[in-house]
């Protein structure tokens, strides 16, 4: 069966204009810009994630860097010996960012900065990870629908997501849902692809994501903003932060809502959502060499649903209008005790975090609630040393010890209402090497002690050799993870439709992917990087409808497997002007060598950004495309398989600063009006624009506090 959605017939004459409208922008736009030809490098990228060593670096301020450039690369970490290991980067805000640099580790990564977040008014994180390398979105009926994120064709609890260092996945289905990140103070988000388990544990089997919120250090600063929009939207956020190296804070409220549409294909009743994120941010150096920071994060969202079933209008299954709706409270909190010695040689961590997922839904059936909790503490230690006779290397050795405990419980008439607990202690080694600054390893192995399944040891090594002189990085990564059940999984219920299975075993997967970066101009630092991987799963955790038609999981016999060749392009040839681009091939089958759902073969992006008016202006254009994609229909038995049809999002933005204080915006989204689905049976928003500000105001007796940053 193909869906086929037929755009009305006034939708034509809409999107010529609005291509018409956004082109004329554009040509203003570059024809406002500066005639200077002169190149400039890329942006030099550091990685805190997807290591343990990245986690324990220093934050140095570079010299003479003014607030405000562009990111800029800066060696000035040293080892023991003095001798330079680790990368710090200036970026937009002027905030200075510690960690590897990416040409010494051989994952495949991508990072979204918070300049391009704010070029982009990209206002939840999901938006801003739409088919980038390996990286596909379903959401089911926009903003304020669950968002799921797939890495490289792997499940969306495949996915490990860290905020600030926190485990940010909820126990209950082991997925984070990405609706309930917003942007404004996030200050850059990595994407790492590839199994992770051998660092990080459950979950890591597509990759990481590590999303680092901005600090507080700097001069005292409060920044807000403000938006109206299409479908009744409204948002705002306020910050303020100050700080130097010895104590720093940084505050932030953001709220966003909207009238929504009906998410249900027929009918018009709308379906309304809101979002509320509260955080707050800060450290102290307690004693020279030592530190102590924290994060609290506490987001609420609330949104209308429909439930699914088959429309007596259409026969076709779907969600259809009617009384429903779901409430989640996240908090993620942690604190990390650092202390730095022998020159900054030897750092080591005392951590601890907890992260609680609560979440109430309501429908014609009644109410349930279902509360999941997560408590880590950890110590990590991280030893840096130089054998210049030898190799001409540098090593850092790193050594984690770690506790976990995950609850869930569930709250309803038709569950038992028992918390459920389990337990595991975890052993992490990792070393990396760099020899005659052209050859970077790094290897670690972690052993999961659990008290509810079979202990896991799993490993993880990669590789990346840049050869400047002909301008081409070959990298390599090769490693097993594994991916616990998640606890609703084996022991939640949904009257009438679904019941737990308390004897899922893990999912297990070993994985490998090589790739190649081109630089093609030294100057101007344009850059291809093409990497093809291959993964399989064993045990992969499936519905069961034998008893349908409640339902319940199963691991299923035989093996899946994931492959597919990943494009991502950036170039920066004007000091001006940014171009992006990205490309996925993916072939996700199961084991029976069917294509899985919700995964399409195809997914590419592209992405402008030009400044203009002595940069006091901005405009952004994005194109993404997501292709035809299988899905199923529930509402027959045996469910039965369905295409949707593939679909290009244009969005663009337009900001400009009328005062260094005040910045205007405006922003159109889904310019071509496309009528599609991601998941099957659910709406998606049509043409929408926004207009809103952002103002920033600065105490100027705290301006010398800028050199903290």
């Amino acid at each position: 069966m193909r869906l086929k959605f037929t755009p009305d017939a006034k939708r034509p004459d809409r999107r010529r204009i609005t291509l018409l409208a956004s082109t004329s922008i554009a040509l203003l736009a570059l024809a406002s810009a500066p005639p200077s030809m002169a190149q400039t490098r890329l942006p030099g990228v550091v990685i805190t994630g997807g290591t343990l060593g990245g986690q324990t670096e220093r934050l140095v301020r570079p010299s003479g860097t003014a607030s405000g450039q562009s990111e800029t690369e800066t060696t000035l970490q040293t080892d023991g010996d003095g001798q330079a290991s680790s990368t710090a980067t200036v970026n937009s805000s002027g905030e200075t960012l510690v960690g590897i640099p990416s040409e010494k580790i051989g994952s495949a990564v991508a990072v979204v900065t918070g300049a391009e977040l704010r070029a982009q008014q990209v206002r939840h994180a999901a938006e801003a990870l739409r088919s980038l390398p390996g990286v596909q979105v379903s959401s089911s009926g926009g903003y304020g629908g669950v968002s799921q994120i797939r890495m490289r064709g792997a499940e969306g609890n495949h996915t490990l997501v860290l905020i600030d260092g926190i485990e940010a996945n909820a126990t209950n289905g082991g997925e984070f849902d990405f609706a309930d990140l917003p942007t404004e103070d996030i200050e850059r988000i990595e994407v790492i692809r590839g199994g992770h388990s051998g660092i990080y544990g459950s979950k890591a089997i597509g990759g990481v994501i590590n999303v680092v919120t901005r600090s507080g250090r700097g001069p005292i600063r409060v920044e807000a903003t403000g938006e109206i929009g299409g479908l009744e939207t409204r948002g705002g956020s306020l910050r303020a932060s100050g700080g130097t190296d010895r104590a720093w804070l940084s505050a932030s409220a953001q709220h966003r809502g909207s009238d929504g549409f009906n998410i249900a294909e027929r009918g018009s009743e709308k379906d309304p959502w809101r979002s509320r994120s509260l955080a707050l941010k800060g450290g102290l150096k307690l004693l020279p060499g030592v530190t102590v920071d924290f994060s609290i994060r506490e987001t609420t969202r609330f949104a209308n649903t429909d439930p699914e079933g088959i429309s007596p209008l259409t026969g076709l299954y779907g969600a259809i209008d009617g009384i429903g709706s779901y409430e989640t409270n996240v908090l993620l909190a942690g604190v990390n005790l650092k202390w730095d010695s022998a020159d900054g040689a030897f750092t080591q961590i005392l951590r601890a975090n907890r992260n609680e997922s609560d979440g109430v839904t309501r429908s014609a059936f009644g109410t349930s609630r279902n509360l999941s909790e997560a408590e880590r503490v950890g110590y990590l230690a991280t030893y840096r040393f130089a054998t210049p006779g030898l190799l001409g290397a540098r090593h850092a050795v790193s050594g984690l010890a770690e506790k976990e405990m995950d609850a869930f419980t569930p709250f309803a008439s038709f569950t038992d209402g028992l918390r459920r607990e389990r337990e595991r202690n975890a052993f992490v080694a990792e070393y990396r090497g760099e020899y005659f600054d052209r050859v970077f390893l790094s290897a670690s192995v972690r052993h999961d002690d659990n008290d509810a399944f079979k202990d896991f040891t799993t490993w993880r090594t990669s590789v990346s050799v840049p050869i400047p002189e002909i301008g081409i990085r070959p990298h390599a990564s090769v490693g097993t993870s594994v991916a616990l059940p998640g606890m609703f999984e084996q022991f939640g219920s949904v009257l009438n439709n679904f019941v737990g299975n308390p004897n899922l075993t893990p999912e297990e997967s070993i994985g490998w992917d090589a790739g190649v970066e081109f630089t093609f101009d030294a100057r101007s630092r344009t850059v291809l990087d093409v990497t093809y991987f291959r993964a399989n799963l064993k045990n992969e955790i499936a519905a069961d409808f034998t008893n349908f038609p409640v339902y319940t999981l199963r691991n299923l016999a035989g093996e899946s497997t994931r492959e597919g060749v990943e494009v991502a392009f950036k170039s920066q040839p004007l000091s001006w002007l940014y171009l992006g681009a990205s490309y996925t091939y993916l072939d996700s089958r199961d084991p029976d060598g069917v294509r899985e759902i919700r995964r399409s073969p195809h997914a590419a992006r592209a992405d402008m950004t030009a400044t203009f008016a002595g940069g006091k202006g901005s405009l952004n254009l994005a194109a993404i495309y997501n292709g035809q994609v299988a899905d199923l229909n529930f509402g027959t038995f045996p469910s039965t398989r369905v295409t949707l049809d593939d679909y290009l999002l244009v969005n663009a933005a337009l900001s400009y600063k009328i005062d260094p204080r005040v910045e205007l915006f405006v922003r159109g989204e889904n310019l071509l009006d496309q009528d599609y689905q991601e998941i099957y049976g659910y709406n998606t928003p049509g043409l929408a624009a926004y207009a809103g500000f952002r103002i920033k105001l600065e105490d100027p007796s705290t301006a010398h506090w800028e050199k903290y940053r």
